[in-house]
C-alpha cells in the first residue's frame, strides 16, 4: 500500500490485535487500519482506504535483483523458524515476513498463542485454523488456495478468477505460492521453471516469453497466510476445491 492519507505521507505502527492479526495506527490521525486490505477500521478516517494496493511477494535476494538491479535490500536481525527449528536471520520484504499471521512459527503443526486466540471472532471451520495457503481477492472474488491442494495439482495449474485465466503455482526458488493472470490453458513445473502452453515461462520470479524477454505481470491481490486470518478478513471466502 502507498501510505498516503489525504495527499500526505502517513506514519504507521502496530498497536494491537484484532481477529488474531496485527492492527496498524497512523500517528497523524490515530485511525486504526487493516494491514491486509488497507481499510480504516476505527477512528476519524473510517470509510477511507490506503491505496493503491500493491502485492508484497516473498522472494529471494536474487529474484529481487533480477526484478530491479538497483533495489535496496534490507537485512533483518530478527530470528525466524522453519518447522520449529531456529534458522538464524532472514531478509525482510514487507510486514508479514516468513511467519504468516504472526504469533506462531511457520509450519502446519504450529499453534496460535493465547494472546492471539483471545482476539479471534467467530471462526470458519471449513479448514484447520493454522492451515497455510494463498489468499486471493478482487472486487468480485475472495478465494483461498490451500497449500495441500496446490501441491495435489502439481504445484502449477490454471484456474479462473472473474472469467480470467490465472496461474496458481509454488515458486521453485522460494517454495511460496503465488498467482498471476495469464493467457494460457495449461501449466507445468519443469526444471525449476513454470512452463505455460503459450510459450511463456515463470523464471526466477519473472514472467518471460519464449525468447526470455520479460513480460508485464498482472497479479490479483494476494497474500501467503493462515486460514483463520484470511477467513476472518473475508467472511464466506471461497475455498478452492471445496
Amino acid at each position: 500500500m502507498v501510505p498516503t492519507i489525504n495527499g500526505r505521507m502517513g506514519h504507521f505502527k502496530n498497536v494491537g490485535l484484532y481477529d488474531g492479526l496485527f492492527v496498524m495506527q497512523d500517528t497523524e490521525t490515530k485511525t486504526l487500519w487493516n494491514h491486509i486490505t488497507g481499510e480504516a477500521l476505527y477512528g476519524p478516517l473510517v470509510g477511507k482506504s490506503l491505496g493503491p494496493l500493491g502485492n508484497v511477494l516473498q522472494m529471494t535476494v536474487k529474484q529481487a535483483l533480477t526484478l530491479d538491479p538497483d533495489v535496496r535490500v534490507a537485512i533483518s536481525d530478527r530470528v525466524y523458524f522453519v518447522n520449529g527449528r531456529q534458522m538464524g536471520t532472514a531478509p525482510t520484504f514487507g510486514g508479514r515476513g516468513p511467519q504468516p499471521g504472526g504469533g506462531h512459527r511457520l509450519g502446519t503443526d504450529a499453534t496460535l498463542s493465547d494472546m492471539f486466540i483471545t482476539t479471534l471472532g467467530k471462526e470458519d471451520t471449513r479448514r484447520p485454523r493454522m492451515d497455510l495457503g494463498l489468499g486471493v481477492w478482487t472486487e468480485k472474488t475472495r478465494r483461498y488456495y490451500p497449500m495441500d491442494r496446490i501441491r495435489e495439482r502439481g504445484e502449477a495449474f490454471i484456474d479462473r478468477i472473474d472469467s480470467r485465466p490465472v496461474l496458481v503455482y509454488v515458486d521453485p526458488d522460494t517454495f511460496m505460492p503465488a498467482a498471476v493472470f495469464v493467457n494460457a490453458k495449461t501449466a507445468r513445473l519443469q526444471n525449476k521453471e513454470v512452463r505455460l502452453d503459450n510459450g511463456q515461462v515463470v523464471r526466477s520470479g519473472l514472467l518471460v516469453d519464449v525468447h526470455g524477454k520479460r513480460q508485464s505481470a498482472d497479479r490479483p491481490q494476494q497474500v501467503f497466510t493462515r486460514w483463520y486470518g484470511f477467513a476472518l478478513t473475508f467472511p464466506g471466502a471461497e475455498v478452492f476445491g471445496q
